[in-house]
């Protein structure tokens, strides 16, 4: 009698410590483990990158904790390429940090390859450019020391970069090595386009263009030539980089006339 007894005192303890052990356990997974866990796993506001270049996209997903990752690139005709059209898990959804996003990106639907132009002459450079279905650019032109004049010396797009059909290629063409000095070219009574021309083509630059009123004669027409607040005229001796500033015609009674021009 007295043994049931024991028995049974004896199971009612392991059960009640089985009980407070089980109580103690929901504890500390409720106050100390969940919340660590939760922590660490903490979920965020996914950034909305969508329409944004891939390089703009990666620096901004990794600087919130999350992992970009290129699925796959789509051809499209009027974005250009490397920006971002789907993005997953959606933009502004709730997600783990640290998580990964896959994204696709934008690349040009049947691209030409830009030619190979640095070596050529400008006439060869337009042939190859043209060719290609690309178009001419602008035309810069520099000094160089190891091309000779009319040899392209630079080009951007770079060769081998993947173009839209139209699109514009620029170029800088050699006039030669740099000399000691520059004659100022014949540019006076000449259009101001014609007159850019031919000023860089010497190696001088266009600087200020001044306009003034001279109804008689047509628009953009150069009156005169300055140079640090002088008049100059053509066959003055400039050094090699110098700014030009000219004086232009222009039709409009607002403007002083030439005469009252004070450099």
């Amino acid at each position: 009698m007295f043994s049931d007894i024991n028995k049974i005192k004896i199971i009612i303890k392991v059960l009640s410590l089985i009980f407070i052990t089980f109580i103690l356990l929901v504890i500390f997974f409720d106050k100390i483990v969940m919340p660590l866990y939760i922590h660490h796993n903490k979920e965020v506001v996914l950034p909305d990158v969508i329409e944004k270049k891939y390089s703009e996209a990666k620096s901004i997903l990794e600087s919130k904790g999350f992992k970009i990752i290129v699925e796959d690139k789509k051809p499209v005709d009027m974005t250009p390429p490397d920006i971002i059209l789907i993005q997953n898990p959606r933009p502004n959804s709730v997600v783990r940090k640290g998580r990964r996003v896959y994204v696709i990106l934008s690349t040009i639907a049947n691209p030409i390859i830009v030619p190979s132009l640095i070596g050529d002459s400008e006439r060869e450079a337009e042939i190859k450019i043209n060719n290609s279905k690309l178009e001419i650019g602008l035309i810069e032109r520099d000094f160089s020391s190891f091309f000779p004049e009319g040899v392209v010396i630079n080009q951007s797009p770079l060769s081998g970069t993947k173009a839209r059909k139209g699109e514009l290629v620029n170029i800088t063409v050699s006039i030669g090595k740099s000399p000691d000095e520059i004659i100022v070219p014949d540019i006076e009574g000449k259009n101001l386009e014609i007159a850019k021309d031919d000023i860089k083509k010497t190696g001088l630059k266009l600087g200020k263009v001044y306009y003034v009123v001279k109804n008689d004669l047509l628009p953009n027409t150069i009156l005169a030539l300055v140079f640090k607040n002088e008049l100059i005229s053509s066959g003055t001796p400039l050094k090699p980089g110098d700014s030009i500033d000219v004086v232009v015609s222009k039709i409009d009674t607002s403007i002083a006339n030439i005469d009252s021009v004070i450099f």
